[in-house]
């Protein structure tokens, strides 16, 4: 089922990364890339986002827009990433 937010809310995207043999790395060049509610997309990279550890990087983000949103992470050749997902988000009722 999947993930459901009201409009407003804050929500933390995070997104993990490793070699080949399963061990947490920080990556040279990270990609976040979000398609907002509108169909926008808008891409991040590493001075966007917060490295709270080994191969663990996340965005913060303040959801203003209702609609189906996505978000996938994309690092250099040879590291796994967590990937990505997608997540509605509903208008505030007042």
């Amino acid at each position: 089922m999947a993930t459901t937010y009201t409009q407003g809310s804050r929500i933390r995207i995070t997104g993990t990364f490793k070699d080949s043999a399963g061990v947490l790395t920080n990556p040279t060049t990270i990609t976040l890339k979000v398609r907002d509610g509108d169909g926008v997309i808008t891409t991040y990279n590493n001075i966007d986002l917060t490295n709270s550890s080994t191969g663990v990087w996340f965005k913060d983000f303040t959801l203003s827009i209702a609609g189906a949103w996505k978000f996938w992470f994309a690092s250099t050749a040879g590291l796994v990433t967590a990937g990505g997902s997608e997540f509605t988000v509903t208008v505030a009722l007042v």
